[in-house]
This record gives C-alpha cells, structure tokens and sequence, in this order.
C-alpha cells in the first residue's frame, strides 16, 4: 500500500513539474497586491506593454513584499495567471525525492524476499 500511494506521488509532483514547464512562461514580476490575500498580483513586461498576473498563494509562496521582484511564471494561453517562480523546482525536487524513495523500498522488499 505503501509503495502505490509513493508512486501515486511521484505521478503527482512529475505531472504538475511538466505541466508547469510546458505551459508557463519565466518571467520576473514586481508585487503589486498585498501578500496576505488569497493571491497576489504581479506586475510583468512582456513586449513594452504592462500586464497583471494572479498568482494564488499555497505553501510554495513567499510572503510577498509590493515593490520587490520575484520570479515568476505566467501561464501562455491566460497571462492571468501564473505560479511563483521556485515552484516547478520544488515540485521537480519532490519527484526525485519520492522516486529515490520509491527505488529504496521496492530494493528493501526485494532484499527482504531473498531471505
């Protein structure tokens, strides 16, 4: 049971790193909204125009300070939205982790069945 719900992880954080990668933009965005909201808004350039990013607040994000720059990434079909910038590395960190994991326990139960 314990090695589904670990590869079911792995699933996760792997699928979430590469939807990221495929469907968002780096950028870096100065914070316009006030860091104890629900979200906050970035303010991005892209092209010499000035656009606004959402970004919802979850245990990846910082507090975020109006006025500093963060990075950021802003989805590519809806500039509205967007993820902190250290997210995808996160969530690429947690995938390797729950794998090693995965291998370690799946070797322990194979050691253990030659006994």
């Amino acid at each position: 049971m314990e090695l589904i719900a670990g590869i079911m992880l792995d699933v996760f954080f792997f699928a979430r790193f590469i939807y990221i990668k495929t469907q968002f933009y780096k950028t870096k965005g100065i914070a316009n909204g006030n860091g104890n909201q629900y979200s906050s808004e970035f303010i991005y350039g892209n092209k010499g125009h000035n656009y606004v990013c959402s970004v919802k607040k979850n245990i990846f994000s910082m507090y975020h300070e109006r006025g500093s720059v963060y990075n950021i990434c802003v989805k590519k079909d809806n500039p509205y939205n967007g993820v902190m910038g250290n997210e995808q590395t996160i969530y690429m960190i947690l995938g390797i982790m729950w794998f090693v994991f995965d291998v370690l326990y799946i070797t322990i139960l194979a050691l253990d069945g030659l006994n």
